[in-house]
């Protein structure tokens, strides 16, 4: 027993082999004796198994058992420190240990509480050396990161794995395993989670985020991940949401995160169901932190991309993109407010023929529909069947009236059904003779095959085209209807003042004052202004410009904006809003009509679910408010909280 250890476990092997060889021996030469006599006799056992126990017996009496447990323990854990053990002694005796039933007990647990033990002291150690992740790996020794040591965590399970293979019993790879992932990541998964993972995310780590994933799923920490990947989400897109002063790029990098955060959900967590429907959350949470605000980005970033000047050339590229602004688009509040805000701007671009591609413009409401529904998309298709219809009955237009058409003017319409389109003022103004005569011919031809509609014409949503002789040479002016009527008065003037082409056009002043800015202001001045200077009163002069120059032949003058664009989305948003009252008191009553009589916060649950925005409490109640009033509805009268529908 005073031998190096090394030695007894040799010994003890040396010892158990040949014992093992001499017992089969004794049983091959009574082999008869087994088969016979003692299959025949009760309570006699074989002589291999007596042989086992006698042995069994010296060894559960002394502490020579004990001694060759801690010995092997001993042996694995050099070789768990990284040292050349011989792996025969531990076969063996290992072995020994399963023949005589002393493997599952008492081994097994000493073994898993000294892996304990080894374990948590070396996750201890490690944890307290990590350090932020490094840009570069660097060779300091006395330092590890988060993706450095979820690799030497996978290098112990595949350690502990090979272990199992070379000389632990299969039955005991579970156990061991657990012991290990519980050790070296389970205790320490916050930690890890905490100080690296948003590093991890944020610059990609594809193969380190795999890593994080299979041993966290192997652990049973997946809760641990799924409430970083939420956290840091929401973190990430708060801070983009509730930044202002980037709104203009708000929509590209929310569509550049998403794509960072699927690739990560795809490829590393493979799309385990928990992970996707945190992230699911965590997107509509912070992406409707800021009310109303994301989706009128989103309509005016698809506006964008639809213009002739769009990056995105290619088909497969547009399909692309549109199903990547659907699909964020799906987790915003407020669908009814995109619609109206994407109604207007499709108006524009059909109209003022500003779209790069038609086809692109089919796709995206295409894609709008399969998500929403056919009913969400009725209006927008309702458009394009408008122009559609235009583009044909003007063909028959002007093959009706090809003598009557002046030389020197091309003219086009289109007719728009009120209920499809945005609603727009009507405006006032007295157009130049040739567009009235042409537009007095295409009401009666109208009228001639529709009888009984009402034509309104929309002088705002006009543009056209002047061929006009300046001194430098001949110019195309694209204008829009109104600055072209201001220019033709030129034809027969040297100089207008301000009243002039006032009473000449029967515009208002705010308009005439932003239509003549665009053209006297600007940076192409077809007109020159006397006082000079950067606004319009009613005491200036206007001359035409004969020494007009540009490098270009065809010039657009773009009109004034002023503050045009943000009262216009304040006066899409107010609409919306006046028929989203409508939606609830409409809503209201179904509920009340299908139930007869709900409590109040039963009622409010239920409109929230079957509405497509968000409404708060106080809202809800205005709306059960004015019902009552209106009497739709009845407060119970033992409990007020209690409606009664009134049929």
């Amino acid at each position: 027993m005073g031998s190096p250890k090394g030695t007894v476990l040799e010994q003890a092997m040396r010892f158990w082999i040949s014992y093992t060889q001499q017992l089969a021996m004794i049983k091959c030469v009574f082999l008869y004796l087994d088969r016979t006599y003692v299959l025949q006799t009760q309570n006699i056992a074989s002589l291999w198994s007596m042989g086992l126990n006698v042995v069994k017996r010296h060894l559960a009496d002394s502490d020579l058992r004990s001694r060759l447990s801690r010995l092997i323990i001993d042996e694995i854990t050099k070789e768990r420190d990284g040292k050349i053990v011989d792996q025969k002694p531990l076969v063996t005796l290992l072995s020994m240990f399963v023949e005589l039933n002393l493997y599952s007990q008492p081994f097994i647990p000493s073994f898993i509480r000294a892996t304990r033990e080894y374990y948590e002291k070396e996750s201890r150690r490690l944890v307290g050396l990590l350090s932020p992740i490094q840009q570069q790996n660097t060779a300091d020794s006395d330092s590890m990161d988060a993706p450095q040591y979820l690799v030497h965590v996978k290098r112990r399970l595949e350690e502990e794995r090979q272990r199992v293979s070379n000389y632990l019993v299969p039955s005991s790879k579970g156990t061991l395993l657990i012991t290990t992932i519980t050790e070296l990541l389970e205790k320490q998964a916050e930690k890890l989670m905490t100080t690296s993972f948003g590093t991890m995310v944020d610059r990609g780590m594809l193969s380190d985020l795999a890593n994080l994933y299979s041993l966290l799923l192997s652990a049973n920490r997946i809760d641990s991940l799924k409430r970083h990947w939420a956290g840091y989400i929401k973190k990430t897109g708060m801070r983009m949401v509730q930044a202002p002063e980037i709104d203009v790029s708000l929509i590209a990098n929310l569509l550049e995160f998403k794509k960072k955060l699927d690739s990560i959900l795809h490829g590393p967590f493979q799309k385990h169901p928990k992970l996707t429907n945190t992230q699911r959350k965590a997107i509509e949470e912070f992406v409707n932190s800021r009310r109303n605000k994301p989706i009128q980005l989103l309509a005016k970033y698809v506006d964008q991309c639809m213009r002739p000047n769009s990056k995105v050339a290619s088909e497969d590229d547009m399909d692309m993109m549109f199903g990547q602004i659907v699909a964020l688009f799906m987790f915003m509040q407020g669908k009814d407010l995109f619609e109206a805000h994407y109604r207007r701007d499709l108006a524009k671009r059909l109209l003022l023929n500003t779209s790069a591609s038609i086809d692109a413009e089919k796709l995206m409401v295409q894609k709008l529909r399969s998500e929403c529904g056919s009913g969400y998309t009725s209006r927008l298709d309702g458009m394009f069947r408008d122009m559609d219809v235009s583009e044909d009955f003007f063909e028959k237009f002007a093959i009706s009236h090809r003598a009557e058409v002046s030389k020197d003017i091309a003219f086009h319409a289109n007719v728009l059904t009120q209920a499809f389109w945005p609603t727009y003022e009507p405006m006032d103004l007295v157009t130049p003779k040739q567009v009235e005569q042409a537009q007095s011919n295409y009401v009666g031809f109208y009228k001639e095959k529709h009888s009984g509609r009402k034509l309104q014409w929309q002088h705002s949503l006009g543009t056209c085209v002047l061929k006009v002789h300046f001194d430098e040479g001949t110019k195309d002016l694209v204008l829009s209807l109104v600055q072209g009527t201001v220019m033709l008065l030129f034809l027969e003037h040297d100089m207008l003042s301000y009243k002039q082409i006032q009473e000449n056009t029967a515009l208002e002043g705010p308009e005439l004052r932003r239509i003549l800015q665009s053209l006297s202001c600007g940076k192409h001045r077809v007109l020159v202004k006397e006082p000079r200077g950067k606004t319009v009163s009613e005491a200036d002069k206007f001359y035409f410009n004969a020494k007009f120059s540009s490098p270009h032949v065809r010039i657009k003058i773009s009109q004034v904006l002023t503050k045009e664009v943000e009262v216009e989305s304040k006066e899409v948003e107010e609409n919306v809003q006046v028929d989203r009252m409508f939606r609830v008191d409409a809503c209201l009553v179904r509920l009340m009509k299908a139930h007869r009589k709900i409590e109040h916060n039963d009622l409010v649950s239920e409109l929230a679910k079957q509405i497509q925005f968000s409404i708060s409490t106080l809202e809800a109640k205005e709306r059960i408010e004015m019902l009552i009033d209106r009497d739709y509805i009845k407060r119970d009268d033992n409990d007020s909280s209690v409606y009664h529908y009134i049929a």
